[in-house]
């Protein structure tokens, strides 16, 4: 017989169950029992049997609680005749013949001593329906086993599991007894038990020490000898307890001495196992802890008056981990802090996070969290918006305290600061800005002034301080009175501010003197200064339109000193003082002036603005004029021309393009320059295909033109509007170009490819040169730039650079442009080198386009037409 294979699957959750259920009897390896014995004596008698055995089925083993005609008190569970018969709980097994039975033949307690034969043996079901084992009778001679007898071990059986659960319930009560002793014994609490009537039978330790007396002395005292009969109390307490059964309260006890103490106590009734009444009394002294509470009492008071009449509201705040808030508690003077109730915020803080202004909600939330990271104080000024006060300040103090859970408890007060805020607005409203208009005034311009040259040596950006003077205020103010000067000096103020950006600063420092301080004009002092002469006219235009005041009007015109900054060692008042200089040096020009600190940088900028609007009057009346300097092959033959601007100016004669391009750039004037050049370019084509040149035309084409918006669709509808032919049509452009928005610039010049349109890259090598782009761009030739040119073939630097780029141009199928050829040597090492074409004064010097159409072949049929 094998035990129960131990399996993963249910049956071995169930051995262990019933494992677990034999151990709670802790009935194995325990003496023998009379009760236990009588039922094997009976088995084996009734029976006629001369072995009866009580056999419980342990893990390894089946051991012997009571058993006749055998002397082991085990044997290994392999062995076990019990193990096999407990597999069928609801059945009595029989074996008739061990000997002939496959299961028991080999069994060494059936081929040795004792020679079992017979075996019987009825499962002992205890009530959780587990078989712990088996009352089994056993002989060592074969024989038969009937009905009535199954019967009866059966009924056996079943006294012998009552005997288990009785001696189960025993130890369980047993156990019980000991625990309540223990309790009864060591526990702080007095414990008195008691009759009825007022005998008292046992008294614990902790009884005694109260009393002040030996459990002796308590018992010849009774019941009456330590309670206060006097205690009016005492006959509300016995009462309850007769009606309940039980109670409890607060009484008067007296010691051994006679002293008095309050106690905490609780009585109940209950039968003796003879049913007889008992009572118990379980008594605890609280004579501290009334003491504490009374104290408490006063201190709860004093704070609670306190609460009632602080001007504010005393708070907890709780922060939970998963974030949520709520004040545990609140005085009362929530309701004047948030106009809410303390138990509407009690669970939830959200009514009264609603009342915070918008604007500050989150500094405020974010204050929270910082607090409850650091633990450090809770310190937060904050508006709210209430329903009956309107627009209030508030300034919350608390002390962060983390609890057990992770939560954080702030223990503070919020009050009232809108008074104090207001005083301080009104303070600094005083201290640092202009009373009528509004503006800063002198001491905030400072302030700035000296934040604006920190940040300007740091950022390396120049900025401007203007000093503005209303030149006839004194006559209007002297004449209308001081009503029309100041609604005057009100609007001057609007309309300064309205001028300005949100970072630059208008100022007044007193009677009819504004500052305006500019900030980040640039990085290049010399378009710093025209940036600031253009905020200088602006502001001059409009202190130049009237004013109505009172259905009158008035004109004040100003004068502006300009000083820009920082300069090397310039300090706050050296900067406002050279803007007072200017503004005096503008005013004794004849007022409605603009005038520089600097005076270089005045005449610069004077002149840069005269030069900008002498070139919008060129674009428009004509004065600009193409010219043409030839391109030729190997053989000398002119086989293409760039197309190049000059200017005429009837008073300044010709202008070189070094002056007028780069301003083109700035003012955007280069939009309409260069959409005039390539409508003339394509013209030219149109009237040279008419003639049957084949020369090719290139038109230098700026960045920004490049990256307007129209700037593909207006070409398009130039070469459609003059029937040019696009491939004879190339534009240059430069490196630059692709350094910034490199697959914009992409997509666009492939447009212009597909209409035809061929691309050259201007001074190649002087900029941004990579072979990534030269690869990627559908790029028809590359210009060598007149800088390597100039000095090959004799400097050995120069000529690699040169002989470098036609090789790389030659690997890349892109055709190669030399400029600024001016001598044989230069040409003949040019050609040498397989360079395509060449252009310079060698060759032929830029001429007006006419004259080189004819030198082409084509006489002119009609002037170019103006912008």
């Amino acid at each position: 017989m094998d035990p129960v294979s131990p399996d993963p699957g249910g049956e071995f959750m169930a051995e262990q169950r019933r494992l677990q259920s034999l151990h709670s009897y802790a009935v194995l390896d325990t003496p023998p029992e009379l009760d236990f014995d009588e039922l094997t004596h009976l088995a084996s008698e009734w029976l006629g049997m001369p072995i009866s055995l009580v056999s419980l089925v342990d893990e390894e083993r089946q051991w012997f609680k009571s058993r006749v005609g055998l002397d082991p008190s085990q044997t290994p569970r392999s062995m076990s005749f019990c193990s096999v018969a407990i597999q069928q709980p609801d059945e009595v097994m029989v074996v008739p013949d061990a000997s002939l039975d496959p299961r028991f033949r080999d069994n060494p307690l059936v081929t040795a001593d004792p020679h079992i034969r017979f075996y019987a043996g009825a499962p002992l079901v205890m009530p959780d329906g587990r078989a712990l084992g088996t009352l089994c009778v056993i002989d060592r001679q074969p024989r038969e086993f009937s009905g009535k007898q199954r019967e009866t071990l059966a009924l056996l059986a079943r006294q012998v599991v009552a005997q288990l659960e009785l001696r189960k319930k025993q130890s369980q009560l047993q156990l019980a007894v000991d625990r309540y002793q223990k309790l009864f014994d060591h526990t702080l609490d007095g414990v008195l038990q008691t009759r009825p009537g007022g005998e008292v039978l046992a008294a614990n330790a902790a009884a005694c020490a109260m009393l002040g007396m030996s459990e002796e002395e308590i018992r010849q005292r009774g019941r009456e000898g330590v309670l206060d009969l006097g205690d009016p109390r005492l006959p509300l307490l016995l009462d309850l307890r007769q009606r309940e059964g039980q109670a409890r309260g607060e009484l008067r006890m007296r010691r051994g001495d006679g002293t008095l103490f309050e106690v905490e106590i609780t009585s109940a009734l209950y039968h003796d196992h003879d049913g007889q009444w008992l009572s118990s009394i379980v008594f605890r002294d609280i004579t501290e802890r009334m003491r504490w509470q009374q104290q408490l009492q006063t201190q709860v008071a004093l704070l609670d008056n306190l609460a009632l009449h602080v001007p504010g509201s005393l708070y907890q705040f709780r922060l939970d981990p998963d974030g949520h808030l709520s004040f545990p508690f609140a005085s009362e003077g929530i309701r004047t802090i948030y106009e809410v109730t303390p138990e509407s915020v009690r669970e939830d803080a959200a009514l009264a996070l609603q009342r915070i202004h918008p604007d500050d909600l989150q500094s405020v939330l974010d204050s929270i969290r910082v607090s409850a990271e650091t633990l450090q104080p809770w310190r937060v000024e904050y508006r709210v918006i209430l329903p009956e006060q309107g627009l209030r300040w508030r300034l919350c103090n608390a002390q962060p305290e983390r609890l057990a859970d992770g939560s954080t408890l702030w223990h503070g007060f919020n009050t009232d600061i809108t008074e104090r805020k207001e005083a301080e607005a009104y303070t600094f409203q005083l201290a640092y800005f202009d009373v009528l208009t509004g503006l800063p005034n002198r001491s905030l311009l400072r302030d700035r002034v000296e934040q604006a040259l920190a940040l300007a040596r740091r950022n390396r950006q120049y900025g401007a301080v203007m000093f503005v003077d209303l030149d006839n205020f004194k006559q209007i103010n002297d004449a209308r009175g001081h009503s029309v000067g100041d609604h005057l000096l009100t609007e001057v103020a609007k309309r300064l501010q309205i001028l300005l950006r949100a970072e630059d600063t208008v100022a007044r420092i007193g009677g009819d003197e504004f500052v305006l301080l500019i900030n980040e004009l640039g990085q290049d002092v010399e378009a710093s200064a025209r940036a600031a002469m253009a905020v200088a006219e602006k502001v001059r235009a409009a202190l130049d339109r009237p004013h109505l005041i009172d259905n009158f009007s008035y004109t004040s015109t100003g004068s502006i000193g300009i000083s820009l900054f920082p300069k090397a060692g310039q300090q706050i008042d050296d900067l406002l003082r050279e803007a007072d200089t200017a503004m005096y040096r503008a005013k004794s020009a004849g007022r409605n002036r603009i005038a520089f600190f600097e005076l270089t940088m005045q005449h610069e900028v004077e002149e840069r603005l005269a030069l900008e609007q002498e070139l919008k009057e060129a674009l428009a009346t004509g004065q600009l004029r193409l010219h043409v300097q030839s391109q030729v092959d190997a053989q000398g033959r002119v086989v293409a021309g760039e197309m190049l601007v000059r200017w005429l100016h009837p008073t300044r004669g010709l202008v070189p393009p070094m002056r007028f391009i780069p301003l083109a750039e700035e003012t955007g004037l280069i939009l309409p320059l260069g959409e005039w050049v390539i409508e003339q370019a394509c013209q030219t084509l149109a009237r040279m295909q008419l003639g049957g040149l084949t020369q090719s035309l290139s038109v230098n084409v700026s960045a920004r033109q490049f990256r307007s918006d129209d700037f593909v669709p207006r070409v398009r509808a130039i070469l459609q509007g003059t029937g040019a032919p696009a491939r004879q049509l190339i534009f240059e452009v430069t490196e630059s170009l692709f350094i910034q928005d490199w697959e914009h610039s992409l997509r666009r010049i492939s447009e212009l490819v597909q209409m035809g349109i061929r691309f050259s890259i201007d001074d190649f090598g002087t900029g941004y040169s990579s072979l990534s782009y030269l690869q990627r761009l559908p790029l028809f030739e590359l210009k060598i730039d007149r800088s390597f040119v100039q000095d090959t073939p004799h400097d050995v630097n120069d000529t690699a650079i040169v002989s470098s780029i036609l090789s790389m141009a030659q690997h890349l199928g892109l055709e190669v442009v030399a400029e600024g050829v001016e001598n044989r040597a230069q040409a003949e090492f040019l050609l040498a080198s397989h360079c395509d074409r060449l252009q310079g004064y060698l060759f032929a010097q830029p001429q007006p386009l006419e004259n080189w159409l004819a030198q082409m072949g084509l006489h002119a049929t009609s002037p170019t037409t103006p912008v």
